[in-house]
């Protein structure tokens, strides 16, 4: 380890590597495409290491899956593959971005009505909450919740709690709630504010 030589970091010490990661930490943010929006929220949801299996023996790599969001209705989720973690989430940033969705909010903090979904044997229950009460969920979901710009909810979770099961079912069910607006289309009423 060296000693800096400042005064006002004195007493302090500093890795010649922490120096170098740093240097190269800010040389990939000169590198940042400017057409890359970094309004997005990035949440990891789960990586793992996954082997596929051939003639030549198994073929290590690496899996991830990431949400983004803009925290105002918009997400997405994404799954990536690649020999290290660096690249397989820069690649599920990149399909979460291109796979976003819309949903409707009520007063922009949670859903209109509770949800019953269930995704393969995910059994999810969506249900409305009054203001200030939060975000009570799994995890997994509190992350979704928060790109999506829910604020008030609460979820539970029936059967398996697999990760991608979970987000993924988590998009389904908020894509399937429907608005007061398209609930009175569909009668042939009219919303009365």
């Amino acid at each position: 380890m060296k000693r800096n030589q400042s005064s006002s970091s004195m007493g302090q010490y500093k890795t010649v590597r922490s120096e170098k990661l740093y240097d190269s930490f800010k040389e990939s943010k000169k590198t940042d495409k400017p057409h890359a929006d970094k309004t997005f929220l990035k949440r990891l949801i789960h990586v793992r290491r996954i082997a596929r299996t051939t003639g030549g023996g198994k073929k290590r790599s690496i899996w991830a899956m990431v949400v983004v969001g803009n925290g105002n209705g918009s997400a997405g989720y994404g799954e990536g593959r690649a020999l290290d973690s660096a690249n397989a989430v820069q690649k599920a940033t990149k399909d979460a971005q291109k796979n976003m969705i819309t949903i409707e909010r009520f007063d922009n903090r949670t859903i209109f009505t509770d949800i019953d979904y269930k995704f393969g044997k995910v059994d999810l229950k969506l249900k409305t909450a009054p203001a200030g009460y939060g975000i009570v969920a799994n995890n997994h979901i509190h992350e979704v919740c928060r790109c999506f710009g829910i604020r008030d909810i609460s979820v539970k979770i029936r059967g398996s709690t697999n990760p991608m099961n979970v987000v993924k079912g988590t998009f389904e069910a908020l894509q399937t709630q429907r608005s007061p607006q398209e609930i009175a289309r569909v009668r042939g009423k009219s919303v009365v504010d």
